[in-house]
């Protein structure tokens, strides 16, 4: 059963892979037998994540590039095909976030924010499937959008709204990719403890609210992403497509609030 799991022999990007959710989502990959393909910016870091997968008896390769850059995605994926012969797994996992009040927003911030998140996750997954229908035998794209997709948030509407049509992005990709055996879903964290968020963990009471508005009350490691991106990348999920996977601590599926004593 516990083959259902494996990635043995399975070739899978993940971009991001420098740092938070991105680099246990990587090793867990490569933990499970995929050659992981580490996608950032910051070459540097991308080797010292490669030196930890091969201590741990994984496989990887660093691919720095710059997820603004179309040229850059394309080049680099088209490479992974040359040198490697197959790619079985994307994982779209970078992705930035910035506060802006409505009326003190800036369009260029905005339309930055839009690039990075929704206009790269599709270029990589167009590149990503033609190597996919290339190799003729699918593959699996999980692309990462975020509990503020399907909810809002004062002050990050540049955000949620490029978390939102992720989520829409996914949905269409697998209603056209299905018949290849590309199956593409889409996580949506909650709130974990990455880099990412380290501002609003350093805000007085803002850790404690999270927890009280989460029935788990707590905020999430990062490597309890690492099952739910194995499972979406692996035979298990064989028959799941265009599915948006909450990884939230049951926040987005409950009202829950706590009184005061």
């Amino acid at each position: 059963m516990l083959e259902l799991f494996s990635l043995k022999g399975k070739v899978a990007l993940v971009t991001g892979a420098s740092r938070g959710l991105g680099k246990p989502i990587a090793k867990g990959l490569a933990a499970a037998g995929a050659h992981v393909i580490l996608v950032a910016r910051d070459e540097a870091k991308l080797s010292a994540v490669k030196a930890e997968i091969e201590g741990d008896g994984g496989a990887a390769t660093v691919l720095p590039l710059d997820l603004a850059d179309e040229a850059a995605i394309r080049d680099g994926v088209r490479k992974v095909g040359a040198e490697l012969g197959r790619l079985d797994i994307c994982v779209n996992n970078a992705g930035i976030i910035n506060w802006q009040p409505l009326l003190d927003s800036d369009e260029d911030d905005f339309q930055n924010m839009m690039d990075t998140n929704v206009r790269a996750t599709f270029i990589m997954a167009q590149e990503c499937a033609a190597l996919m229908r290339a190799g003729g035998e699918g593959g699996r794209i999980v692309n990462t959008g975020s509990v503020l997709g399907p909810l809002g948030r004062a002050k990050l509407h540049a955000y949620c709204g490029s978390k939102s049509a992720i989520i829409g992005l996914t949905r269409s990709l697998a209603a056209e990719l299905g018949r290849e055996n590309i199956n593409v879903n889409c996580v949506c964290p909650g709130y974990f403890l990455t880099e990412i968020n380290q501002s609003l963990q350093s805000r007085p009471g803002y850790m404690e609210a999270i927890n009280g508005v989460t029935p788990m009350e707590r905020w999430g490691d990062p490597k309890e992403m690492v099952g739910t991106i194995i499972y979406l990348s692996s035979a298990a999920s064989s028959f799941v497509t265009g599915q948006v996977i909450m990884v939230d601590g049951g926040l987005s599926s409950s009202f829950k609030f706590q009184l005061a004593a």
